[in-house]
């Protein structure tokens, strides 16, 4: 009885081994970058790689979490260009709840195929400023608006998004909660982390080139960006509170 129960399950074992590829191939890939500091060049280096990453694992989609004050303009503009340029979809997102996307951090949301928020987010004031709170001449901010601006209008109208509140984000720093974004046509969706798989499940959506691509995510295996060695070791250094630590 024994070694029959035993060879039952060596053979049951074996079938399993031999069918986990296949189950494994059948489940949509999706990629996840975690945006959850200010922007700088480091994570426009990470979001390309991601995308890369994405193409070559033939994933379904690239998520894309935001929660973040904003950051630099110059590294914004690199993941935008990325993001747009992207040969998979990209999912921009908002979390956790209590989180926001500032700043850089909207325009990247609005770079999204498909821009989310989780509830009690906000998203908005993307007015450039000065590092380091320092004056910006009057006729250099007025121009780094207008840049900033026409890249909104130039984004959102491919979207399909509101393109007038997009560049009063940036010419009169409005802010949004998640509900006024909703209404406003500035996101697609609200869900929360266990909600978002669901509603992106066959959502039709139209890819930068004017193609379209129904997403399939129902049961889509979630995998972290892999970090290369100077990734892994420059990224916490980034972080400005500790930067802070560093220079008292």
């Amino acid at each position: 009885m024994n070694l029959t129960f035993r060879r039952l399950a060596m053979v049951f074992g074996l079938l399993v081994a031999a069918a986990w590829p296949i189950l494994a191939q059948s489940s949509p890939k999706i990629i996840t970058i975690e945006i959850d500091s200010v922007v700088h060049p480091l994570t426009a280096e990470i979001v390309d790689s991601g995308l890369k990453q994405a193409e070559e694992a033939g994933a379904e989609a690239v998520l894309i979490r935001l929660n973040t004050p904003g950051g630099m303009l110059a590294a914004t503009e690199d993941i935008i260009q990325s993001i747009v340029g992207s040969k998979i979809p990209v999912v921009t997102y908002v979390t956790p709840s209590g989180g926001k996307a500032a700043s850089a951090g909207f325009m990247i949301l609005m770079a999204g195929d498909v821009a989310a928020m989780a509830p009690g987010t906000n998203t908005g004031a993307a007015t450039p400023v000065m590092m380091g709170g320092g004056e910006i001449d009057e006729t250099m901010k007025r121009k780094v608006e207008n840049d900033a601006a026409a890249a909104m209008r130039a984004i959102t109208d491919k979207r399909g998004r509101n393109t007038e509140l997009a560049q009063e984000a940036v010419t009169e720093a409005r802010s949004f909660t998640e509900e006024e974004a909703l209404e406003s046509n500035l996101i697609d969706l609200i869900a929360s982390n266990e909600q978002l798989l669901t509603e992106l499940n066959g959502r039709t959506v139209m890819r930068f080139d004017g193609t379209e691509k129904v997403l399939t995510t129902e049961g889509a295996v979630l995998e972290p960006v892999e970090l290369n060695y100077r990734q892994r070791v420059l990224l916490p250094l980034t972080d400005p509170s500790l930067a802070f630590i560093l220079t008292v």
